[in-house]
C-alpha cells in the first residue's frame, strides 16, 4: 500500500488510543505495532484490524519486532513501565526512573535509525533527550508542548466563544506544571488578548489533574498531538508544531515551522519573564542511575567548598566557580573552608547555589500560586516565604534569588540571576546552617568581639552596646600582637568543668573611616582601592570615593542614624593590616570599653555582671537581620538555648573583667589594653 510506514512502540493505553487514531485518519499505509508483550500486541493488531474494515482504512496493521522499525518512516515511542505513581504533584515525572531503562534500551537498538522519532513516553522532555542522547537520532521530538499548547488554544477559544482557529498562541517549556503559555504573544481574532488570556492559565493547569481523576491518564490528547506532528514530520503538510528539541544545550518545547518534512524554530516575541520561565534547563530527575554519591549525577554541580567549624560542616556547590570561591574566601581559615571534589560529595548537609534565571521563575511563580504566604525582612531584603509540603520555599524580588529548603535533611537550593547576589547569598546561608547545627549541639551566639593571645590560646572577649567601642577594642589589641578572632560576634561553648571554648563567626567587618585613619590603615586601604582591589561589595560607593580621596570624616545615611563603614573581608586583614587571624581560644577574660574622645584611657573602677545582660547574647529577639526562616536551627533559639545561655553566661561572669576608657589617641588607648589584659 502508498503511504509513509508508522511504527509505534508500546500497546497500553496510551499506545492503543494513538495507533487507532492514525488508524482512523489513515495516515500511514503501514502501521507496525511493536511490544514486549507477544499476546498484548497480537490482540491490538486485530482489533484495529476490524477498525480498519469499519472506517474503510487503507491502513495495513501488523505486529512487528524492534528490527522492524529501521524499515519504518516514523516511529512513535509511547512505551510504560508497569510502576504505581505515587506523586502528588508533576506527576508526569513520577514514572522517570522506571521508563528511563526501557527507553534506553530501545534507543540503543535503533542507533542509527534515520527517521523521525516522536516520544510520548513522560516525562517527555527529559526521555526525549534520552533517546537522541543514546540512539544519536538526529530527528527526535517530545511531544508534550503540542499537547500544552492545543488545550490552552482550546480554552482560550472556550472562553472567548470564538472557533479554536481564530486563536492563535504558543505554550513554551517544559511540558506539565512548568509550561508556561506565551501571554504577550497570543491573539483571537488577530488581536491581542494578554489580559483575557490569563484567565485560562488556571484552566490550563488543572486540566490534566481533570482527565486523570475521571480516565486515569491522558489518552487521547497525545494521540492527536502524535497525528498532527507526523503530518508535519513526514512532509505530509507544512505548518507549526510545539516540540521539545534541544534548544542550546538543553531540551524543551518550541514552535517549529516545518517545511517539506524539514523543521525550523520559531518561537514569537518573548517578554523577559517568558524568557526566564519558559526557556528553562530541562532537568534530569535525581537517582536516575545508581551512585553511591547523593549529588553526583548532576553535571552542573561544577565546583564545591566545605566549611568546618567545631562539629558542625556544610558543602557548598553550584555551577558557577565564582560562588564557590567567594564562600571560601569569605570564611578562610576561621571555618576551615576548603575546596572539594563535587562529584564526592556524598553525605552532610548541602547549599546547591546556581545560576539559573528559569528556576528563579518557576520557584517565585510557585510562592506567587496562591498559596499562603509570608512577607519577612531577611539581611535587609525583602522576601516572600512559604509551604511547598514539607519543603520551605522562598523569593526575593530585591536579591531576584529564588530558595528551596528541605529542613529534614538539610539541603539548600538557591537558584539565582545574577553572579554577586547569589554569592552572597550563598555565603550568608551557609553560615546558617553551620549557626544552626551548633544551636543544637549545645553552643550560643554572644554579641562580642574576641582576640586571642598566640602562645595558650587566652581569649579576651570585649562586650557593649552599639558604639561602646567592641571592635575598636578587639583590632587596638590585634595590632599590638593579639590575634583576632570576631570584631562583632562570637560563637561559645561550655566545655569541661569551668571552661568556654570559642570560635569565631566569619563576617566582613565593618569599621567606621575615622577608626581606620586613627588605627594608621588608611594609606593601605587607599592605595589597595588605588591599585584595583576592592573590598566587601556591601560597601557603599561613597567610602570607597571617600578612601579614595584620603578623606576619612565620617558618613552616614540620610537619616544620620547609620554610619556608612569600610567593610573588610577577613582574609585583607593580614596582608593589609598586618593582623593575624585566630580559629579558635578559651574565654580567660572579659573587657568592657567605653569610648570618651576627649578622656584619658585608663581602667575603670567597677565590676560589670554579664550574667545579668540578654542583650549580650545574639537572641532570637535581637537578631532580627537573620530570622530562622528555613528552620536551620529546628527551633532552638538564634541566640542558643536558654540552659546553654545561662551556663554561658556564669561561668564568664566567673572569670577577671576589666571596665576600659578608651579614646581617639590610639597609642593610650593601647597602652591602656595592654594594662587592663596584663591584669586579667
Amino acid at each position: 500500500m502508498n503511504g509513509p510506514v508508522v511504527g509505534v512502540v508500546g500497546a497500553g493505553a496510551v499506545g492503543q488510543v494513538l495507533a487507532a487514531g492514525l488508524v482512523s485518519v489513515a495516515l500511514p499505509g503501514r502501521l507496525v505495532v511493536v511490544s514486549r508483550r507477544a499476546e498484548q500486541t497480537r490482540a491490538l493488531v486485530a482489533d484495529l484490524e476490524d477498525m480498519a474494515l469499519s472506517v474503510r482504512s487503507r491502513t495495513r496493521v501488523e505486529a512487528g519486532e524492534v528490527a522492524d522499525l529501521r524499515g519504518c518512516d516514523a516511529v512513535v515511542v509511547a512505551l510504560r513501565t508497569d510502576f504505581t505513581n505515587s506523586a502528588v504533584q508533576d506527576i508526569r515525572r513520577g514514572g522517570a526512573t522506571a521508563n528511563v531503562p526501557a527507553l534506553g534500551a530501545l534507543a540503543r537498538e535503533l542507533r542509527g535509525y534515520e527517521g523521525s522519532v516522536l516520544v510520548v513516553t513522560n516525562p517527555v522532555d527529559l526521555m526525549a533527550r534520552r533517546f537522541a542522547e543514546v540512539s544519536g537520532c538526529a530527528r527526535v521530538y517530545g511531544i508534550g508542548s503540542n499537547l500544552d499548547s492545543a488545550r490552552y488554544r482550546l480554552l482560550l477559544a472556550q472562553y472567548a466563544r470564538v472557533s479554536p482557529d481564530r486563536v492563535r498562541g504558543h505554550v513554551i517549556g517544559e511540558h506539565g506544571d512548568r509550561a508556561v503559555p506565551c501571554l504577550s504573544s497570543t491573539t483571537v481574532n488577530g488581536l491581542p488578548v494578554e489580559g483575557r488570556a490569563r484567565a485560562v492559565v488556571e484552566g490550563l493547569q488543572k486540566r490534566p489533574a481533570l482527565i486523570r481523576a475521571g480516565i486515569g491518564r491522558t489518552r487521547c490528547g497525545p494521540a492527536g498531538a502524535v497525528v498532527s506532528t507526523l503530518r508535519k514530520a513526514l512532509g505530509l503538510f507544512d505548518g507549526v508544531e510545539e516540540l521539545s528539541v534541544p534548544y542550546g544545550d538543553v531540551w524543551l518545547g518550541i514552535p517549529l515551522a516545518f517545511t517539506g518534512g524539514v523543521p525550523v524554530p520559531c518561537c514569537p516575541p518573548l517578554t523577559r519573564y517568558e524568557r526566564l520561565s519558559g526557556l528553562r534547563r530541562e532537568q534530569p530527575p535525581r537517582r536516575l542511575h545508581p551512585s553511591p554519591c547523593t549529588y553526583r549525577e548532576d553535571p552542573c554541580m561544577i565546583s564545591a567548598t566545605r566549611l568546618q567549624a567545631a562539629s558542625a560542616a556544610v558543602t557548598v556547590l553550584s555551577n558557577r566557580t565564582e560562588v564557590t570561591d567567594w564562600t571560601r574566601r569569605y570564611f578562610g581559615p576561621w571555618w576551615a573552608a576548603s575546596a572539594v571534589d563535587a562529584t564526592q560529595v556524598c553525605a552532610g548537609p548541602v547549599l546547591v547555589a546556581d545560576v539559573d534565571p528559569t528556576e528563579h521563575a518557576a520557584l517565585t511563580l510557585q510562592v506567587h500560586d496562591g498559596r499562603p504566604a509570608e512577607e519577612v525582612e531577611y539581611a535587609r531584603h525583602r522576601m516572600l516565604v512559604a509551604r511547598d509540603g514539607e519543603d520551605i520555599i522562598a523569593t526575593s524580588p530585591d536579591e531576584s534569588i529564588g530558595y528551596r529548603c528541605t529542613p529534614s535533611t538539610g539541603r539548600l537550593v538557591l537558584s539565582g540571576v545574577g553572579v554577586m547576589e547569589l554569592a552572597l547569598a550563598a555565603a550568608r546561608l551557609a553560615r546558617e546552617v553551620v549557626r544552626g547545627q551548633l544551636l543544637r549541639d549545645g553552643w550560643a551566639v554572644l554579641h562580642a568581639s574576641a582576640v586571642v593571645r598566640p602562645k595558650d590560646g587566652a581569649t579576651l572577649l570585649s562586650f557593649g552596646g552599639k558604639g561602646a567601642g567592641k571592635t575598636t577594642t578587639a583590632l587596638l589589641l590585634a595590632s599590638a600582637g593579639w590575634q583576632l578572632l570576631a570584631n562583632d560576634r562570637v560563637l561559645v561553648r561550655p566545655t569541661g568543668e569551668r571552661y568556654v571554648e570559642v570560635v569565631p563567626w566569619p563576617s566582613a567587618a565593618a569599621l567606621g573611616l575615622g577608626l581606620v585613619d586613627s588605627l594608621g590603615w588608611g594609606a593601605a586601604a587607599r592605595g589597595h582601592l588605588q591599585e584595583g582591589g576592592a573590598f566587601h561589595p556591601t560597601q557603599h560607593n561613597s567610602v570607597t570615593e571617600a578612601l579614595l580621596a584620603g578623606d576619612f570624616t565620617p558618613l552616614w545615611e540620610d537619616s544620620k542614624r547609620r554610619e556608612r563603614k569600610v567593610q573588610v573581608f577577613p582574609d585583607q586583614f593580614t596582608p593589609l593590616f598586618g593582623v593575624e587571624l585566630a580559629t579558635g581560644g578559651r574565654a580567660a577574660g572579659l573587657l568592657f570599653p567605653r569610648v570618651e574622645a576627649d578622656s584619658s584611657p585608663d581602667i575603670v573602677d567597677g565590676d560589670h555582671a554579664l550574667g545579668l545582660r540578654e542583650d549580650d547574647f545574639m537572641s532570637g529577639a535581637t537578631e532580627d537581620r537573620y530570622p530562622d526562616i528555613f528552620e536551620l536551627a529546628q527551633g532552638v533559639d538564634g541566640g542558643g538555648r536558654r540552659s546553654a545561655r545561662d551556663e554561658v553566661s556564669a561561668r564568664l561572669a566567673a572569670l577577671p573583667h576589666r571596665r576600659v576608657r578608651l579614646s581617639h589617641d590610639m597609642p593610650a588607648s593601647v597602652a591602656a589594653l595592654r594594662k587592663a589584659a596584663e591584669a586579667i
